[in-house]
């Protein structure tokens, strides 16, 4: 579905397509997606959905405007809450080791310099593995580059170096911002 105006969703209770509650949208981001552009969502998951699909945890989960299948009172998605999780909790390979994508998200991101680029936010759902994750972009770089303060952009799983408390790329700004600028128009 396209949304227009994709903070009018803030706060607003989330349930997936069997009408189980999911949590509520609490930030929206835009998205660098070619084939669906629109925006990201952020949801703050529900304490039934901490305790059976993430043990807990407090972390915002990604879902996308295409997900959305109805807006109302509350929001409707077109998939499960199963159909999600697959994508939500995905190993990746991460440098030498291996995370699944609760592992990466909120973490600080760092260029290979040790330059703060961001927070790790979210993936792009695909049915093999994932190619890219979405990055915040740090208020300084949003501001420096000129990009709105809720820019999610797109890093390539492979760029990912180390994981331990932060993630370090094995990319400089620079490098990313041209990747950014060939492959993405940004």
């Amino acid at each position: 579905m396209r949304i227009e105006k994709p903070y009018e969703l803030l706060h607003k209770e989330v349930y997936d397509k069997n009408g189980h509650s999911i949590g509520v949208i609490d930030k929206v981001w835009n998205s660098w997606n070619e084939l669906n552009p629109g925006p990201f969502f952020g949801v703050k998951i529900n304490q039934a959905i901490k305790n059976k699909y993430f043990r807990g945890t407090d972390k915002l989960v990604s879902i996308y405007g295409y997900n959305i299948s109805k807006v109302e009172d509350c929001i409707v998605l077109n998939k499960s809450i199963d159909e999600l999780y697959c994508y939500w909790n995905k190993i990746i390979r991460c440098g030498h080791t291996a995370c699944t994508t609760d592992e990466l998200l909120e973490k600080p991101v760092y260029d290979k310099n040790h330059s703060r680029i961001g927070t790790f936010f979210s993936s792009v759902e695909s049915y093999g593995p994932s190619k890219h994750y979405g990055i915040y972009l740090d208020p300084y770089l949003s501001e420096m580059w000129k990009k709105p303060h809720n820019t999610l952009m797109p890093v390539p799983t492979n760029y990912i170096l180390y994981v331990n408390d932060t993630i370090t790329l094995d990319k400089t700004i620079e490098e990313l911002k041209k990747y950014w600028k060939e492959q993405f128009d940004y």
